[in-house]
Protein backbone atom coordinates (compact mmCIF):
# COMPACT_ATOMS: atom_id res chain seq x y z
CA UNK A 1 0.00 0.00 0.00
CA UNK A 2 2.89 2.20 0.72
CA UNK A 3 4.52 1.75 -2.80
CA UNK A 4 0.87 2.90 -4.42
CA UNK A 5 1.19 5.83 -2.03
CA UNK A 6 4.81 6.66 -3.33
CA UNK A 7 3.98 5.60 -7.11
CA UNK A 8 0.95 8.46 -7.35
CA UNK A 9 3.53 11.18 -5.49
CA UNK A 10 6.08 10.63 -8.21
CA UNK A 11 3.73 10.62 -11.00
CA UNK A 12 2.37 13.83 -9.49
CA UNK A 13 5.35 15.43 -8.91
CA UNK A 14 6.81 14.68 -12.59
CA UNK A 15 3.49 16.00 -14.53
CA UNK A 16 3.81 19.17 -11.75
CA UNK A 17 7.19 19.80 -12.70
CA UNK A 18 7.93 18.36 -16.13
CA UNK A 19 4.88 18.00 -18.21
CA UNK A 20 2.76 20.71 -16.85
CA UNK A 21 3.72 23.60 -18.77
CA UNK A 22 3.62 27.20 -17.89
CA UNK A 23 5.57 29.09 -15.58
CA UNK A 24 4.36 28.97 -12.30
CA UNK A 25 5.45 32.57 -10.90
CA UNK A 26 3.86 34.21 -13.29
CA UNK A 27 0.31 32.47 -12.98
CA UNK A 28 0.57 33.20 -9.03
CA UNK A 29 0.84 36.87 -10.07
CA UNK A 30 -1.96 36.78 -12.60
CA UNK A 31 -4.22 35.56 -10.31
CA UNK A 32 -3.30 38.21 -7.44
CA UNK A 33 -3.81 40.61 -10.91
CA UNK A 34 -6.54 38.96 -13.01
CA UNK A 35 -7.76 42.23 -14.39
CA UNK A 36 -4.06 43.44 -15.59
CA UNK A 37 -3.51 39.96 -17.13
CA UNK A 38 -7.07 39.89 -18.92
CA UNK A 39 -5.69 43.27 -20.42
CA UNK A 40 -2.07 41.95 -21.46
CA UNK A 41 -3.33 38.68 -22.87
CA UNK A 42 -6.16 40.34 -25.44
CA UNK A 43 -3.57 43.23 -26.27
CA UNK A 44 -0.79 40.08 -27.36
CA UNK A 45 -1.03 37.96 -30.31
CA UNK A 46 1.00 35.55 -28.76
CA UNK A 47 -2.27 34.85 -26.42
CA UNK A 48 -5.43 33.59 -27.15
CA UNK A 49 -8.68 33.90 -24.50
CA UNK A 50 -11.56 31.98 -24.66
CA UNK A 51 -14.04 33.98 -22.31
CA UNK A 52 -17.12 31.76 -22.74
CA UNK A 53 -15.64 28.50 -22.67
CA UNK A 54 -13.86 26.03 -24.53
CA UNK A 55 -15.45 25.69 -28.22
CA UNK A 56 -15.82 22.19 -29.49
CA UNK A 57 -13.22 22.90 -32.25
CA UNK A 58 -10.27 24.88 -30.15
CA UNK A 59 -7.76 22.68 -31.12
CA UNK A 60 -7.94 23.58 -34.49
CA UNK A 61 -7.85 27.55 -33.46
CA UNK A 62 -4.61 26.48 -31.23
CA UNK A 63 -2.75 23.35 -32.02
CA UNK A 64 -0.91 21.77 -29.37
CA UNK A 65 2.03 22.02 -31.46
CA UNK A 66 2.38 25.70 -31.25
CA UNK A 67 0.17 26.48 -28.43
CA UNK A 68 0.24 25.68 -24.75
CA UNK A 69 -2.67 25.51 -21.94
CA UNK A 70 -5.11 25.44 -21.36
CA UNK A 71 -5.03 27.84 -18.21
CA UNK A 72 -7.37 29.82 -16.24
CA UNK A 73 -8.12 32.77 -15.01
CA UNK A 74 -11.25 34.15 -12.63
CA UNK A 75 -11.49 37.73 -14.12
CA UNK A 76 -13.25 40.28 -11.80
CA UNK A 77 -13.95 43.11 -14.61
CA UNK A 78 -15.67 40.16 -16.59
CA UNK A 79 -17.71 39.37 -13.59
CA UNK A 80 -16.13 36.98 -12.22
CA UNK A 81 -16.29 34.86 -15.53
CA UNK A 82 -13.44 32.13 -16.01
CA UNK A 83 -11.50 32.64 -18.83
CA UNK A 84 -9.51 29.92 -20.76
CA UNK A 85 -6.08 30.92 -21.98
CA UNK A 86 -3.22 29.41 -24.42
CA UNK A 87 0.02 30.72 -25.15
CA UNK A 88 1.59 30.66 -28.35
CA UNK A 89 5.12 28.97 -28.86
CA UNK A 90 7.84 30.21 -27.70
CA UNK A 91 6.20 34.06 -27.80
CA UNK A 92 4.43 34.07 -25.02
CA UNK A 93 7.49 33.48 -22.49
CA UNK A 94 8.59 37.03 -23.31
CA UNK A 95 5.13 38.07 -22.91
CA UNK A 96 5.19 36.84 -19.55
CA UNK A 97 8.31 38.07 -18.42
CA UNK A 98 6.91 41.68 -19.79
CA UNK A 99 3.67 41.21 -17.71
CA UNK A 100 5.89 40.64 -14.57
CA UNK A 101 7.86 43.86 -15.42
CA UNK A 102 5.30 46.15 -16.04
CA UNK A 103 3.23 44.91 -12.58
CA UNK A 104 6.69 45.20 -10.64
CA UNK A 105 6.65 48.50 -11.36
Amino acid sequence: MNWLIVLIAVAFLYWFFILRQGRLDFWKVAAQNPDAAYDHFVSASCWEVFADGLPENYRSLVPKSDWVGPFRLLVPKLGGKQIVVFGKHPEYEQSQNIFLQNIST
